[in-house]
């Protein structure tokens, strides 16, 4: 066997799961790491806008498709042995019309992902509800049709028992409290706290 098959073989996928609210700058921070890392970039508006090119947003079918896309996504990823920084935006009480919550959807994927041996290196960025009203009006997040209302900001993160602080159970999870730090500064502590090369 050649060299470069040798080393192919034992290559793993790494993938780096930027999750979190609207806002929090996820993209900001993946697109550094894509950057710094030499790895490919999927946030989630890839797919998310690719499906709601086609199916009613907010639909059952629109879920159903999102939720298997992911997951194919993803662990093909893996199988390809192909290093990602992918995001994903979180509340860990949110339940899909599937029945599928945010946290069993990260908590199945890790477990998906590290079975076909793929680094999983999870990362849960939290603000300030302050700081996220501040963010999401950014002329930044326009180019994504991403939500750029205040008021509809205040709607989401006050609405009953929406919780974006709460982790999912998660073997490596490093939570980062990105209020007061800029994404320069997150990108180079997920480097240093994976110890990723």
């Amino acid at each position: 066997m050649k060299k470069s098959e040798k080393l192919l073989k034992s290559k793993k996928s790494a993938i780096v799961f930027i999750y979190g609210p609207i806002a929090v700058g996820k993209f900001t921070v993946a697109e550094i790491l894509s950057k710094k890392l030499g790895y490919k970039l999927a946030h989630n508006h890839h797919v998310n806008d690719f499906i709601n090119e086609i199916f009613d947003r907010g639909s059952h079918i629109s879920h159903v498709m999102k939720e298997d896309l992911r997951y194919y996504l993803l662990e093909n990823v893996a199988r390809a042995k192909i290093s990602i920084v992918a995001t994903h935006c979180y509340s860990d009480n949110f339940i899909s019309t599937t029945g599928l919550s945010d946290p069993e959807y990260i908590e199945t994927l890790e477990k998906k992902l590290t079975k076909l041996g793929a680094k999983f290196y999870p990362v849960h960025l939290t603000a300030s509800n302050e700081e996220l009203y501040r963010r999401v009006s950014m002329n930044s997040r326009k180019k994504f049709r991403k939500l750029t209302s205040v008021k509809m900001m205040k709607q989401y993160l006050t609405r009953s028992g929406n919780d974006h602080q709460t982790s999912p159970k998660l073997k490596n999870n490093f939570v980062i409290d990105n209020t007061n730090l800029s994404p320069q500064k997150v990108a180079d502590m997920v480097i240093k706290h994976f110890k990723i090369k």
